[in-house]
């Protein structure tokens, strides 16, 4: 068999087992996906990157919480949904720690400035600065179902809830990026 008829789930299983080596086809069949989806949750490359290695250094790390029976994908995904949330997580009380007026002031003025600049450059532009300026959760499901393919019922067991509420959530994400993007 070879590699690259070899399942995802099939190489998962040969790590769990510490065949090593088994991970580098799974880092280069994910790498780039998880790039991407970091990326726009983000809007960082260098973090997005640092967090990428994160998730396959936490592959490694917790490999053996890996069942043979769940898909390998869902399971990489969560992961990554992990790393982000810990990130933001530690930003989150960086930033609470560092809090003050001014600050608060020049992010209503960012916020101001992506607004103006919006109506400036062009849709392709126009509708990522509104993609990052959804609160990260509505972000997230729109990036998992339009950009990296994931149907309706691969993120509801991502979300811990239905495919149709899954369907709900990304809905309202699209309403809430439309009253952004159309904005006056």
């Amino acid at each position: 068999m070879t590699l690259t008829s070899t399942s995802d789930e099939e190489l998962m299983a040969a790590v769990r087992a510490d065949d090593l080596d088994q991970l580098v086809p799974l880092f280069e069949r994910y790498h780039g996906p998880l790039f991407n989806y970091l990326t726009r949750l983000t809007n960082d490359r260098d973090l997005s990157e640092d967090l990428t290695q994160t998730v396959f250094e936490r592959i490694l790390k917790y490999r053996s919480s890996y069942q043979p029976t769940q898909p390998f994908k869902a399971w990489v995904y969560q992961m990554a949904r992990n790393v982000h949330a810990d990130h933001w997580q530690r930003q989150q009380k960086l930033r609470a720690a560092d809090t003050d007026v001014e600050d608060v002031e020049r992010t209503g003025a960012l916020r101001g400035a992506a607004f103006s600049q919006m109506r400036i450059s062009n849709s392709h532009d126009d509708l990522h600065e509104a993609l990052n300026l959804l609160p990260v959760p509505q972000r997230e499901i729109l990036v998992l179902n339009r950009f990296q393919g994931f149907g309706y019922e691969e993120i509801g067991k991502l979300l811990g809830c239905t495919a149709e509420a899954a369907r709900v959530k990304a809905h309202r994400a699209l309403q809430a990026l439309r009253k952004i993007y159309f904005a006056n």
